[in-house]
């Protein structure tokens, strides 16, 4: 009778390292789900600046292709880091505008425009600080170039 009862209690301590050990597998498979789950939220946001940063490109392009004789005399010229000119004509209210916006919805956001007559191609390239994204560098940029006629 002794050795039925040293059976049942060895049989009760292996299901308790059972339990234990599906509850350790279900904390690391929970912990993996956070991880993904995190990281599909920063690539989200990245994704979220990018398109962002499409947009705020449309816009000047439309004020570049509506003002194309000044853009491609040069007028619509900025690097990243100038700041808009404060004396002209219609292109300064455009690139104080473009440059107020890239700022206000990009993080640290800035662009420049580079316009070439002979070709009749303007470059626009826009950059911001992606810090919170997983992929990549902090420093992100977009780059698009159109034909003005």
């Amino acid at each position: 009778m002794k050795s039925l009862n040293r059976g049942r209690y060895r049989q009760s301590g292996l299901s308790m390292i059972e339990v234990l050990i599906a509850i350790l597998v279900s904390v690391i498979g929970l912990f993996g789900v956070m991880k993904m789950q995190l990281s599909a939220v920063s690539n989200t946001h990245s994704a979220y600046l990018r398109s962002q940063a499409a947009v705020v490109s449309n816009a000047i392009v439309d004020q570049l292709r509506a003002n194309s004789g000044a853009a491609l005399s040069g007028a619509y010229n900025m690097a990243l880091t100038a700041s808009p000119p404060t004396s002209g004509g219609l292109e300064v209210a455009d690139l104080t505008q473009w440059r107020a916006d890239l700022a206000a919805i990009l993080p640290s956001g800035g662009g420049s425009i580079a316009c070439v007559s002979a070709t009749q191609i303007c470059t626009l390239v826009v950059q911001w600080d992606d810090s919170r994204g997983l992929a990549g560098s902090n420093i992100q940029q977009f780059s698009l170039a159109v034909r003005l006629q």
